[in-house]
């Protein structure tokens, strides 16, 4: 089995929405290979930074799965299932490198959850539309897009630090 489909409960779901949550998936993948690599002390190491989530490695990958939880959050409230108020996770959960992919696992299979029916009805997401905290207006797609690049950009940001730090 491809271990990135194992950060999913039901892989290989039909339409554009399966679609979307395998590549989610490799993203995540992807993101744990390289974070999997860093020495505990520097997961904890902090540097100069006018951001807070990416001051040190532990922080960055806290808003990474944070936003994974946010981000399907906005579907849920457009569906009018609740709304479930600003995630923040718990710094306490990000222990060490380790710690991200059942945390990342977590939050992708919460977001399977919220899709349910829209892998094979892709057309009732089709009116939902939300504007996110950044501005934009988003739909479905388009967050869960958002979110596979949020991943790669932050995968690719942790390369770049251990690449100045070795």
């Amino acid at each position: 089995m491809n271990t990135a489909l194992a950060f999913l409960k039901r892989p290989g779901l039909p339409g554009p929405f399966g679609a979307l949550m395998d590549e989610y998936a490799r993203a995540a993948e992807d993101f744990c290979r390289v974070i999997e690599t860093v020495p505990p002390d520097l997961f904890e190491r902090e540097r100069e930074s006018s951001d807070p989530d990416t001051r040190s490695l532990r922080a960055l990958c806290t808003h990474a799965v944070g936003a994974a939880h946010r981000y399907a959050d906005y579907i849920l409230k457009a569906r009018g299932k609740g709304d479930p108020g600003a995630f923040q996770l718990d710094p306490a959960r990000m222990a060490g490198p380790m710690s991200v992919r059942p945390l990342l696992t977590e939050m992708l299979r919460y977001t399977e959850d919220v899709l349910d029916d829209f892998y094979e009805h892709p057309d009732r997401a089709e009116s939902l539309t939300f504007q996110v905290r950044w501005g934009p207006t988003y739909d479905s797609e388009m967050i869960l897009e958002h979110g596979i690049v949020h991943l790669l950009r932050h995968r690719r940001q942790v390369e770049r630090w251990l690449s100045q730090t070795r």
